[in-house]
């Protein structure tokens, strides 16, 4: 659990790295919660999430969803740039509240970083789940393994490498 002097991480997850958490281990948004800090979707995001299924499975995630404000709605569709308007929406809602943006996808990462926003990799996020005791680090690394399984083009074996390497150091 979080000390007392802990300020909990305020967490926008992405639809990839939502999508790969539901597929490799359901428990996690709700241990991250826990642990880490709340986490928060677009509901548009949602949309993008196929396995999850209805309220009482989102209620069992312990996500909060948040509707998009509607100034970041008209800007997100309105500007055209390399990333999609799920994606843009995602840069201005953790831009206007102040959110980490924790995402897999590169071109949402370097959009964020230059607007001063704060990003996770999924498996960044696992790491600091596990470093507050929310996961072993054998339950870690066998969903990092499985995420790869799943999603292999995007989480390739030199990131599962990586990340074993750090939850053996912690």
């Amino acid at each position: 659990m979080q000390g007392p002097h802990h300020k909990p991480k305020m967490l926008l997850m992405d639809a990839c790295v939502l999508i790969d958490y539901v597929k490799a281990e359901r428990k996690l948004p709700g241990l991250i919660s826990a642990h880490v800090g709340p986490v928060y979707v677009l509901s548009v995001i949602l949309e993008e999430v196929r396995d999850i299924k209805n309220k009482d499975e989102l209620h069992n995630l312990n996500l909060i969803i948040i509707e998009p404000e509607i100034e970041d709605a008209y800007l997100a569709f309105e500007k055209k740039s390399s990333i999609s308007f799920q994606d843009r929406l995602c840069l201005l809602t953790a831009k206007r509240n102040n959110f980490i943006c924790v995402t897999n996808d590169k071109e949402l990462r370097r959009q964020c970083k230059r607007n001063n926003v704060e990003v996770l990799w999924g498996l960044q996020l696992i790491a600091e789940l596990h470093k507050t005791g929310g996961i072993s680090a054998e339950s870690a690394i066998k969903t990092a393994l499985t995420i790869h399984h799943n999603n292999p083009m995007q989480i390739n074996k030199k990131i599962v490498t990586d990340f074993i390497e750090i939850i053996s150091k912690q």
